[in-house]
Order: C-alpha cells, then structure tokens, then sequence
C-alpha cells in the first residue's frame, strides 16, 4: 500500500473496534480533557462525602480516567466492565484497585459476576445491598455501543445492581449537537424525531495499521434519554449539555448529554 493511500474500510463489532482502539485510547482522553473533567465534577457530586461508597464503572476503556476517579472520591469498592478484554486489561493496568471484568453490560451472568467480585463480601452480603453499588458511572457514549435491541435490558440491570437511592451517572451522544455535527444535520435530525422519534446511527471509524475498522454507534436525543430513564424505573434529576472539547455548559444544540438518575 502507497504511502498516504486509505486502506480499505471493514465494518466490526463494537468489542473489536474497542480492542484496537485500546492502542489510541489515550490521545482521544486528551484531546477531550476539558469535557471529560466536567462531567468527573458531576459525578463527584453524585458520590458526595459518602464513607464506604461501591462505585461500578461500564464501560471503563482504559481505566486512566477510572484512577482519576477513584483518587477524587475514595470509594471503599471499586468494580469496572468493559466489554474489549484489550480495554479491560489496560484497566487492570492503570486502576489497580478496581476489579475489572471482561464482560458486555446487558450480559445475562453480570449480576452473579459483579456479587462475585470482593472477597470481603459475605455469603449474607452478597444476598443484600452489601453486593450492590452506590453509584454507577456509564462514561464516554459507552450506551451508544450497547446493541438497540439490549439496551432497555442494559439500563435495567444498571438499576438492579444500584442500592436504593444509588445514582446513575452518564454521558451520550446528542443527536443535536450542532457543534459536533454541524447546524444542518442537527436540524435535520430534529425534524426527522417529531415525525418518528427514536434517534439514530452514526459510524466511528478508526484506523488500525493497513485497515480502517469501522462501527455504529447511537445518537440519543434528550426526550429518548427521559423516556428509556423512566421506562427504566429511573427517576431522573439532572440532565445537562457540556461541550465535547471545552466542557462548558451549553443549550441542547451545543453539546453532549449529561444526566444523572437516581434508583428511588
């Protein structure tokens, strides 16, 4: 292959595309520092001065923005998930003191896994709250990887493993951020929900040595993420835009969706 030519595209998996993505994660968490740290300062909130907090992190990728986290809100358990074992084991790496498991949220053998993970855990524990979480983080669109036909399931079983007054922290994709995707396609797509609501599809791409592999990801709208909350059994309390690059907040036409819920 020429020197400058574009290798040949292959559409993959989510969990494929993740695992040659592990190599680049890292420049992609700098370039959107800004972003990122604002959406932390949400969730610092959620865990507010709480002693003996579980914290379950979906979706961690690397586990470099897990040890910041971790060192900001000291929880006493600390559980992470990511579907790419590449991924996972980096976060191995980088949050020594998570235990990570490679395993796909919405999987059917989650919740035994996660009951599973502290030894400090009783038998009589495992069968309580002592085996449920706190706070669940959901970070970096990783619900737009989650196949459509699972991710009602998905956000279900986030509810199961939270405690009850547990929170629910994440960030998506918004289908109208004008910024990110231009005034035009925001404009379209929001003309295209009144008449059928639902939100789309988009394709990432990225190249990998010779190949560009490349996989769907979902772009939510506000109102989906109120409704699949409340279909949930959530109760929503906070949703919010932040820029991608900056992390300011802005209108729903300027940034990506932030919301936290809370298992009532």
């Amino acid at each position: 292959m020429s020197k400058g030519s574009t290798p040949p595209a292959t559409s993959v998996t989510s969990k494929r595309f993740y695992d040659a993505y592990s190599r680049g994660y890292s420049a992609y968490l700098e370039r959107h520092a800004g972003y990122f740290r604002a959406v932390e300062r949400v969730l610092a909130e959620a865990a507010g001065d709480r002693e003996g907090l579980a914290l379950l992190d979906v979706g961690t990728g690397t586990g470099e923005r897990l040890q910041r986290i971790v060192t900001e809100i000291r929880p006493s358990r600390v559980v992470a998930i990511d579907e790419s074992p590449e991924m996972a084991a980096l976060a191995r790496r980088n949050c020594p003191s998570a235990e990570v498991l490679a395993i796909p949220l919405a999987a059917p053998q989650l919740p035994a896994a996660l009951s599973s993970t502290s030894d400090a855990l009783t038998v009589d524990a495992a069968k309580s709250d002592g085996a449920k979480f706190d706070l669940v983080t959901c970070l970096s669109n990783v619900l737009g990887h989650v196949p459509r036909a699972q991710l009602l399931t998905g956000l279900k079983q986030v509810r199961s493993l939270l405690k009850p007054g547990g929170s629910f922290v994440f960030d998506v994709n918004n289908r109208y951020n004008a910024v990110s995707y231009g005034r035009f396609r925001a404009v379209r797509n929001l003309v295209r929900d009144r008449l059928l609501p639902g939100g789309g599809d988009f394709t990432t791409a990225y190249r990998n040595g010779d190949e560009v592999l490349r996989t769907s990801v979902h772009l939510f709208s506000p109102s989906e993420v109120a409704g699949l909350l409340g279909e949930s059994g959530f109760t929503l309390t906070f949703l919010g835009f932040r820029d991608y690059s900056t992390g300011r907040e802005r209108g729903r036409f300027g940034g990506s969706i932030v919301a936290k819920a809370v298992n009532a």
